[in-house]
């Protein structure tokens, strides 16, 4: 399905700024028809409906017309759950059907599904993968915030039954599903096994989302609000930048991989690096990166970071903690190494940090990942903060040379990769 659409359809969804849009995001658990009062008053204060699957057809009978009706399903059943909506966001997953019967309405999503990318066409426009796992309702909570919505709010976020009702309204394609009992807080549910597996999930997704600036409130009941109601009761305050490195470097299995050492070769030849020039390895991690420039050219490397406890155990190299979204003084070197870096910096602070680094050198090899992360899982927070496409990044050193760019966007790992130079930047020589 993912080939032939990708081939059929040519308007891939791509990342959005951040605005402040609010987003509907409507699911169809019983509760949603107590609320169909509030969704029309925000449609009407100019806010954004976006309908999963059934519950379009459900607005529609109801006066409401969503924005946006979003399809994950892979099953041909799917077709027969188009309504009216203005706009159609279809996962790349969905039967060829469901896009044969839309015209240039449909908008084409691709989940972050691993090995996903191998079978999409040369494509050279930006595109996005929307993570959120196994239901359409986690993935529109990821959806929404990749077309730049901070504030969501969700309805019909029951993810249980009521009584014999899983929906506000019929459909039947669910009606042979495998049900379970789900006890939490002292309360027990009946919900299928899909919608357990989504109750489940639910607090990662929400808590990735939150931590990334995200406002969400629900207005349902059943399962999912009372995990939200428990995820009040238990919530502690996020960790700082530092704190949450701290701990992943606590994680042996966050020093099995090493970026830094596998993109050391490419930088030495990239940057003509002697044994008479010197580098500093920004955000150096585990140290590898460094040792292996060390290692092949016999260079002067200095390491920084703003863990004290990331680097191997066996790494003697000059080491210094700092933190690079504040201003460095009394660093200095030829070259920067900035390996697996600038995608774990918070949007708001790349500006400074690649400033900062900068002022301690004359030139810097970036090497940024274009995907969102999963080690962060181990700790219950998210890694990756700044996942957007090699276009934008390339945008951020608009004030300097660059001297070598180059993407391998046909990976299931893309990378992006910079070379640039504070001297002669694109903005003097315009």
């Amino acid at each position: 399905n993912v080939r032939e659409n990708a081939h059929n359809v040519r308007r891939w969804l791509c990342q959005t700024e951040a605005h402040d849009g609010h987003a509907i995001i409507v699911g169809g658990g019983p509760s949603l028809a107590e609320h169909l009062p509030s969704i029309q008053k925000r449609l009407e204060h100019g806010q954004t409906i976006f309908a999963l699957n059934g519950t379009a057809g459900f607005l529609n009978e109801n006066g409401i017309i969503p924005n946006y009706q979003v399809l994950l399903d892979a099953r041909p059943e799917m077709a027969g759950m188009l309504a009216a909506a203005h706009k159609y966001l279809i996962a790349s997953q969905c039967d060829p059907s469901v896009l044969d019967m839309l015209d240039d309405d449909a908008i084409l999503w691709h989940p972050a599904m691993e090995g996903l990318v191998t079978h999409l066409p040369e494509h050279n426009d930006p595109y996005v993968l929307i993570g959120g796992g196994t239901t359409v309702g986690l993935s529109a909570m990821c959806l929404a915030y990749a077309m730049g919505y901070r504030t969501m709010h969700l309805y019909g976020y029951d993810s249980s039954h009521r009584e014999t009702k899983g929906h506000a309204y019929s459909q039947t394609m669910n009606d042979g599903d495998i049900m379970c009992k789900v006890t939490l807080g002292g309360k027990t549910f009946a919900s299928s096994l899909a919608m357990a597996r989504q109750a489940e999930l639910f607090p990662e997704v929400c808590n990735n989302l939150l931590d990334l600036g995200c406002v969400i409130t629900m207005d349902a009941d059943g399962l999912i609000m009372e995990v939200m109601n428990q995820m009040r009761l238990h919530a502690v305050q996020p960790m700082t930048e530092a704190a949450k490195y701290r701990a992943m470097w606590e994680q042996p299995a966050y020093r099995e991989f090493s970026p830094g050492e596998n993109f050391a070769d490419e930088f030495v030849k990239i940057a003509h690096i002697s044994t008479l020039n010197s580098v500093i390895d920004f955000g150096c991690g585990s140290g590898r990166g460094g040792k292996r420039i060390r290692d092949l050219t016999g260079c002067w490397v200095t390491q920084v970071d703003f863990a004290e406890n990331c680097r191997d155990a066996d790494n003697t190299l000059p080491f210094e903690v700092v933190d690079l979204t504040e201003e460095i003084t009394g660093l200095k070197a030829d070259f920067g190494y900035c390996t697996d870096v600038m995608e774990h910096i918070p949007t708001e602070d790349v500006p400074a940090v690649i400033k900062n680094i900068m002022s301690c050198v004359d030139s810097c090899f970036f090497k940024i990942a274009l995907f969102p992360d999963s080690m962060g899982a181990l700790i219950g927070h998210p890694l990756h903060l700044s996942v957007f496409p090699a276009e934008w990044w390339e945008d951020q050193f608009a004030d300097y040379r660059i001297d070598y760019r180059q993407c391998d966007r046909a990976t299931p790992f893309p990378y992006a990769t910079f070379f640039i130079q504070k001297m002669a930047s694109r903005k003097d020589t315009q």
